[in-house]
């Protein structure tokens, strides 16, 4: 079953903004071969557009790979437009009908993916890099709900384990870290897969899971959260709403990865990591003098370098 697509968050400003031409064309820019891009079809057919196509327009800027794998119908139930519209859009863009339009999109997404090139296609990138965190961080926004559902879970459970594959490993590390500050118990399942199982022996069902998972997704984490799922409540953190991480999620949270090359961002991810710790931080009793506790112990231990007074 199709993850559904998350609710546009823009502003009148925003859209407009996010339909200019160029931002377009470069937003939406294929590394996969040096045809027309999904992202310039937009940009030079939107003098044509009806307003409910370029509702459809601006959708598929902010949210390409969930329209990618979204049926017409299912798009156009989310955006409160008819299917015929959907239709009507692709054929616009010059594509013989939703599916076509899809084709070209997971291609394009196919290509970005692979990691062909690192470099961006602009000398100077950094202004459009800037923009595009920009936007990044703003999705999580729109989290809030969830992040504070994932916060009660993971500040009640007796125990909390980690799950991050690969460049996920990375940001399921800095939520571990951030989490042993504020209460106890944090645990890692990231171990080498044959101790996995072995792991997974002390995994009860009052016990909490936070995954981390970013495309493309590793195949050991599918299949841990496929295990997992009825046996303790998971907190999936993942990029798309196409994951495969979502079926087995117990609370959903999203992250933006949007980039100006085939090397996605990772900025919203710490944010959100970040985020979450602060939240779960919030409704743990004692979190503070836990602190102090670790303050007293670094100082006992000489852990962080010091200034001598002169």
């Amino acid at each position: 079953m199709q993850a559904p697509l998350q609710p546009r968050a823009s502003t009148e400003d925003d859209s407009a903004r996010d339909l200019d031409p160029s931002r377009i064309a470069a937003h939406l820019a294929s590394e996969a071969d040096g045809g027309v891009t999904v992202g310039e079809r937009i940009a030079s057919s939107l003098a044509t557009l009806t307003a409910a196509e370029r509702t459809l327009a601006d959708h598929l800027v902010r949210h390409r790979r969930e329209l990618a794998y979204a049926s017409a119908a299912q798009v156009a139930r989310e955006l409160g437009v008819s299917a015929s519209t959907a239709v009507r859009f692709a054929q616009t863009l010059g594509f013989e009908g939703w599916p076509a339009l899809q084709h070209a999109l997971r291609a394009e997404l196919h290509g970005l993916e692979r990691l062909v090139d690192l470099a961006p296609r602009e000398s100077d990138f950094l202004a459009s890099y800037v923009d595009s965190q920009t936007r990044n961080l703003a999705f999580l926004v729109t989290q809030a709900h969830d992040v504070e559902a994932a916060a009660e879970i993971l500040a009640t459970a007796p125990t909390i384990w980690t799950v991050g594959d690969r460049t996920s490993a990375y940001v399921a590390g800095f939520a571990r870290h951030f989490l042993r500050m504020v209460r106890p118990d944090v645990r890692s399942l990231d171990a080498e897969p044959g101790a996995v199982p072995d792991h997974l022996l002390d995994v009860e069902p009052d016990h909490a899971v936070w995954l981390v998972a970013t495309s493309r997704y590793a195949r050991r984490t599918v299949r841990l959260a496929r295990h997992l799922a009825g046996r303790a409540p998971i907190v999936v953190m993942t990029d798309e709403g196409a994951s495969p991480l979502l079926p087995y999620a117990t609370v959903r949270l999203r992250f933006a990865t949007d980039s100006v090359s085939s090397l996605r961002s990772d900025v919203a991810a710490f944010a959100t990591a970040h985020a979450l710790v602060l939240a779960v931080a919030r409704r743990v009793p004692g979190a503070r003098a836990r602190l102090e506790r670790a303050e007293t112990l670094w100082d006992e231990f000489e852990l962080f370098h010091k200034e001598e007074p002169r």
